[in-house]
Protein backbone atom coordinates (compact mmCIF):
# COMPACT_ATOMS: atom_id res chain seq x y z
CA UNK A 1 0.00 0.00 0.00
CA UNK A 2 1.64 3.49 -1.26
CA UNK A 3 2.39 6.15 1.56
CA UNK A 4 -0.60 8.06 0.41
CA UNK A 5 -3.06 5.58 1.01
CA UNK A 6 -1.57 4.49 4.51
CA UNK A 7 -2.06 8.38 5.50
CA UNK A 8 -5.72 8.23 3.90
CA UNK A 9 -6.63 5.41 6.16
CA UNK A 10 -5.39 6.46 8.80
CA UNK A 11 -6.56 10.13 9.24
CA UNK A 12 -9.85 9.34 7.63
CA UNK A 13 -9.96 6.53 10.63
CA UNK A 14 -8.87 9.03 13.33
CA UNK A 15 -6.12 6.83 14.29
CA UNK A 16 -3.15 8.84 15.93
CA UNK A 17 -1.01 6.11 16.52
CA UNK A 18 -1.42 4.94 12.77
CA UNK A 19 -0.77 8.75 11.73
CA UNK A 20 2.05 9.20 14.50
CA UNK A 21 3.80 5.62 12.70
CA UNK A 22 3.93 7.67 9.54
CA UNK A 23 5.30 11.05 10.86
CA UNK A 24 9.35 11.18 11.26
CA UNK A 25 10.47 12.44 14.75
CA UNK A 26 11.40 15.32 13.20
CA UNK A 27 8.19 16.18 11.51
CA UNK A 28 7.37 19.63 10.53
CA UNK A 29 4.23 20.58 9.29
CA UNK A 30 4.24 24.65 7.66
CA UNK A 31 0.85 26.36 7.55
CA UNK A 32 0.22 27.79 3.93
CA UNK A 33 -0.87 31.16 5.16
CA UNK A 34 1.34 32.45 8.27
CA UNK A 35 3.99 30.10 7.88
CA UNK A 36 3.73 28.94 11.56
CA UNK A 37 5.57 25.21 11.86
CA UNK A 38 4.13 22.84 13.95
CA UNK A 39 6.24 19.68 15.29
CA UNK A 40 4.70 16.04 15.22
CA UNK A 41 2.94 16.73 18.57
CA UNK A 42 0.93 19.82 17.97
CA UNK A 43 0.20 18.54 14.24
CA UNK A 44 -1.18 15.44 15.34
CA UNK A 45 -3.59 17.16 18.63
CA UNK A 46 -4.71 19.39 15.52
CA UNK A 47 -5.43 16.60 12.98
CA UNK A 48 -7.71 14.67 16.39
CA UNK A 49 -9.63 17.59 16.28
CA UNK A 50 -13.74 18.27 15.42
CA UNK A 51 -12.99 20.21 12.50
CA UNK A 52 -11.84 17.00 11.14
CA UNK A 53 -15.30 16.12 11.07
CA UNK A 54 -16.83 19.08 9.49
CA UNK A 55 -14.67 19.20 6.62
CA UNK A 56 -15.24 17.05 4.17
CA UNK A 57 -12.84 16.13 0.89
CA UNK A 58 -14.01 15.66 -2.52
CA UNK A 59 -11.87 14.73 -5.28
CA UNK A 60 -9.18 13.53 -3.58
CA UNK A 61 -6.11 12.53 -5.96
CA UNK A 62 -2.75 11.38 -5.94
CA UNK A 63 -0.36 13.46 -8.24
CA UNK A 64 2.95 12.02 -7.57
CA UNK A 65 4.24 9.91 -5.32
CA UNK A 66 7.94 8.20 -5.38
CA UNK A 67 10.36 7.58 -2.42
CA UNK A 68 11.25 11.05 -1.58
CA UNK A 69 7.74 13.08 -2.09
CA UNK A 70 4.08 12.36 -2.18
CA UNK A 71 1.99 15.29 -4.18
CA UNK A 72 -1.78 15.33 -3.68
CA UNK A 73 -5.03 17.52 -4.71
CA UNK A 74 -8.56 17.72 -2.92
CA UNK A 75 -11.14 19.93 -2.24
CA UNK A 76 -12.30 20.55 1.24
CA UNK A 77 -15.35 22.23 2.64
CA UNK A 78 -15.37 23.17 5.88
CA UNK A 79 -14.87 25.73 8.75
CA UNK A 80 -12.53 27.71 6.23
CA UNK A 81 -14.62 27.48 3.30
CA UNK A 82 -14.71 25.58 0.45
CA UNK A 83 -10.75 25.56 -1.16
CA UNK A 84 -8.69 23.25 -3.37
CA UNK A 85 -5.51 22.09 -1.36
CA UNK A 86 -2.48 21.06 -2.46
CA UNK A 87 -0.18 18.87 -0.01
CA UNK A 88 3.21 18.36 -0.54
CA UNK A 89 4.86 15.79 1.93
CA UNK A 90 8.67 15.01 1.72
CA UNK A 91 9.66 11.53 2.37
CA UNK A 92 12.91 9.97 3.51
CA UNK A 93 13.32 6.31 5.04
CA UNK A 94 9.19 5.71 4.73
CA UNK A 95 8.44 8.44 6.56
CA UNK A 96 6.93 11.71 6.44
CA UNK A 97 9.64 14.48 7.46
CA UNK A 98 7.75 17.26 6.18
CA UNK A 99 4.47 18.99 4.82
CA UNK A 100 3.56 22.09 3.21
CA UNK A 101 0.41 23.37 2.60
CA UNK A 102 -1.41 25.85 -0.32
CA UNK A 103 -4.86 26.32 -0.40
CA UNK A 104 -7.18 28.07 -3.23
CA UNK A 105 -10.35 29.29 -1.79
CA UNK A 106 -13.49 28.38 -4.58
CA UNK A 107 -16.91 29.31 -4.75
CA UNK A 108 -19.36 27.88 -2.30
CA UNK A 109 -21.61 24.92 -3.81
Amino acid sequence: MSLFDKWWDAAHSKNRDQLAELLDYNFIFVRHNTGEKLDKNKYLDAMMTDVRDKTACENRRLIYENDEIVVSHSILDGPMGRNAVMLVRLVKDGKFIRQETGMTPLPAK
